[in-house]
């Protein structure tokens, strides 16, 4: 081969060598400047949503730890607006200057503690900072939130001839008299149905108000409750006694067993809530259902979650009354529903027939709707809780459970409370109908310690019989 094409040839392939060093380099190059973003494999703007969830879910987490911690006390009166501390949402953002020292909030992220400097690309879009959860500083910043802790009032269920009634003892019960309203009103019916009320208390969100709740569908709805039946629990009382008599049953697993369901049956009225599967449980629950308390969310709920345990409908005999604790716009469209025979005609339940849950001839009696007054003075008076002191306030409010048996205090003359929590309730499963032992959960909108408490204040002062077991 000639000399001259020998070495053109070497010159050649030195050439493709040193190109391919050159790619080699510049990928090097590349990969040490988005190392941090391979590393995670996500853009910032996705990590920083990543980081807001995980904070999201320490929130709900210190919300239910705060079920557990004591208060030194549950509720005061105040005289104005309480002053509160909520979380600033500015606070999220890493000011320029030197952050104060502060307690650390939450637990320790999957993130890196230390801090990170700002990724910047070519692309004006993604060029953002993402600050370290260890300097981002929740700042506390003082505010006011009207609880509302004034309420209308209504005497209604205050006339008794009962000697030795629940009212009564509340009087002498040093650590509940202060709480305790006996004109607050306990129902809500046609004579509610006025704008001057609308306008106060769409003010206050969820069961507490009619925030979210439209004037014409408040004023249709109450419009339809216009017997006195709607504004007095117990139409259909036919007096052969001074006192009313009632027996609250709830669904706690220390009904199991308990053969208390003859004792049930024996009160003038039997009040029931949620799932109350019957049948099988007779012997433990009894038979009777006066009235049965529900939240749209809550009885459609339940009619899903234990369908399969026979709860295929909502208890329903000659006697039932069905009383509703209203938490949004629904619960109201769906009582207007049932009182004109008619279809669900918006919402989210457009489409559904009333008749399915409450059956066909319904009378304007057969409905009941607690105050929203009601619900923001057990809130306020009875079941205060610390997440009242929070952002996340509105969604608490007193169970379904609780809210039916306060309900009965207030109207009945005597009561007695059955499948409640008691402070044994780890030896019993969630329900009495359970198949296999589940354990009690807990959640942030409601307080089931503070109410199992609350019981047993009520238990002791004489205000009601608690059924207890070992």
């Amino acid at each position: 081969m000639p000399l001259s094409r020998l070495s053109c040839k070497v010159r050649s392939r030195t050439f493709r060598q040193v190109l391919l060093l050159l790619c080699v380099v510049s990928l090097v190059g590349l990969l040490v400047t988005h190392k941090k973003r391979i590393i995670s494999g996500v853009y910032p703007s996705q990590s920083e949503e990543r980081s807001n969830e995980e904070f999201k879910n320490h929130d709900n987490k210190d919300n239910i730890i705060d079920e557990s911690e004591k208060t030194e006390k549950l509720f005061t009166k105040p005289s104005k607006p309480i002053a509160i501390t909520v979380l600033s949402k500015k606070a999220a953002n890493v000011t320029k200057s030197k952050p104060q020292t502060t307690t650390r909030l939450y637990p320790p992220t999957k993130w890196s503690t230390k801090p990170r400097k700002p990724l910047t690309t070519n692309r004006p879009s993604l060029v953002t900072s993402r600050p370290s959860p260890q300097t981002t500083t929740r700042k506390i910043i003082s505010s006011t939130y009207n609880f509302g802790d004034t309420y209308a009032t209504d005497d209604v269920h205050v006339k008794s001839q009962c000697p030795n009634r629940t009212r009564e003892k509340f009087k002498n019960a040093e650590n509940l008299k202060d709480k305790f309203l006996e004109t607050v009103p306990v129902l809500q019916w046609k004579k509610h149905a006025q704008e001057s009320e609308y306008e106060r208390l769409r003010k206050f969100s969820g069961a507490q108000g009619w925030m979210g709740v439209t004037w014409d569908i408040l004023n249709e709805t109450l419009n339809l409750m216009n017997s006195t039946g709607n504004g007095y629990m117990f139409d259909t009382w036919n007096r052969t006694s001074p006192c009313i008599r009632c027996a609250v049953v709830g669904n706690a697993g220390i009904l199991n067993g308990s053969r208390m369901g003859k004792e049930i049956d024996s009160h003038d009225y039997v009040f029931r809530v949620n799932g109350a599967i019957i049948t099988g449980f007779e012997m433990d629950v009894g038979n009777r259902t006066s009235f049965y308390f529900f939240g749209t969310n809550t009885m459609m709920n339940s009619l899903m979650a234990y369908g399969h345990r026979g709860f295929k409908s909502i208890p329903r005999t000659v006697e039932t009354r069905f009383v509703l604790l209203p938490d949004h716009d629904r619960d109201y469209l769906l009582v207007r529903a049932a009182l004109t025979n008619s279809i669900i005609d918006r919402g989210r339940d457009k489409g559904k027939d009333p008749a399915r849950y409450f059956g066909t001839n319904l009378t304007t009696e057969h409905f009941k709707i607690l105050h929203p007054d009601f619900m923001r003075y057990l809130r306020n008076r009875f079941l205060w809780a610390p997440i009242l002191n929070t952002k996340n306030r509105d969604i608490y409010r007193p169970s379904t459970g609780a809210s039916i048996l306060l309900a009965a205090i207030h109207t009945c003359d005597q009561v007695s409370a059955f499948g409640f929590m008691t402070p044994n309730y780890e030896k019993f499963s969630d329900h009495y109908y359970d198949i296999i032992h589940r354990k009690v959960a807990f959640f942030a909108n409601h307080s089931f310690r503070k109410e199992m408490q609350l019981w047993q204040d009520l238990h002791k002062a004489g205000i009601i019989t608690l059924y207890m077991r070992d």
